[in-house]
């Protein structure tokens, strides 16, 4: 089934204050990639927001409304509003780049989670995403048109976390350092890593550890 797009329910202003890359398809087919940066109103008082398409000043109207508390719809001229940057997902742009439990989404709009990929035959299974049973499908790389990969939860605030393995992690104030104090024998110091360090990204997902797992 087709999803929402990110902005439906959203205020002209909660949507801007998203601060991210949108990709914005024309009805004619010219795509425009960038941020919505500008928020104005017209003489007749409806508020626009809008993407800068150069260093002229030239700009694309791309959501409207009659205020900012309000939400929007696009003009006719565009067709879809995509969200770019989602911090719980790596953008994947081939089809031959996707893997399993990889999230595809399809020319009509339709997310299939990936279960199986045959780039000789320039196809993959999927299964449509959220659906609980096992049918799959062949689906053409032809009709494929990006794919979302989840990345791993970090640990993002001071407290216990444990990683894929139930080993015990520390996260200090001002989210560093991290420190494992469970895995291999006991020591008096232990190394202390950054989020995005090699040892930290091999260990995840994280989850935040509960009192009677700590």
């Amino acid at each position: 089934m087709s999803e929402k797009p990110f902005w439906a329910g959203k205020t002209l202003m909660e949507i801007q204050n998203l601060d991210k890359r949108v990709k914005v398809t024309m009805e004619n087919g010219d795509v425009f990639i960038g941020k919505l940066v500008r928020r104005s109103r017209d003489t007749d008082g409806i508020c626009s927001l809008s993407m800068q398409l150069d260093a002229h000043r030239t700009y694309l109207h791309v959501f409207s409304a009659e205020s900012s508390d309000t939400q929007p719809i696009i003009p006719s001229y565009v067709d879809t509003v995509e969200l770019l940057d989602d911090p719980n997902y790596e953008r994947i742009e081939e089809a031959d780049d996707l893997q399993e439990k990889d999230i595809a989404v399809m020319l009509d709009g339709n997310r299939y989670k990936v279960t199986d990929v045959e780039k000789g035959r320039n196809r993959f299974w999927g299964r449509v995403y959220g659906a609980v049973g096992p049918e799959c499908i062949a689906l053409g790389f032809n009709a494929f048109t990006y794919g979302l990969r989840p990345k791993p939860r970090l640990p993002d605030k001071p407290g216990l976390w444990l990683d894929k393995d139930d080993n015990t992690w520390v996260m200090g104030e001002n989210a560093f350092p991290l420190t494992c104090i469970d895995a291999g024998n006991w020591s008096i110091t232990r190394p202390q890593f950054s989020t995005d360090s090699v040892q930290v990204l091999n260990a995840a997902p994280f989850r935040l550890a509960k009192a009677v797992e700590a």
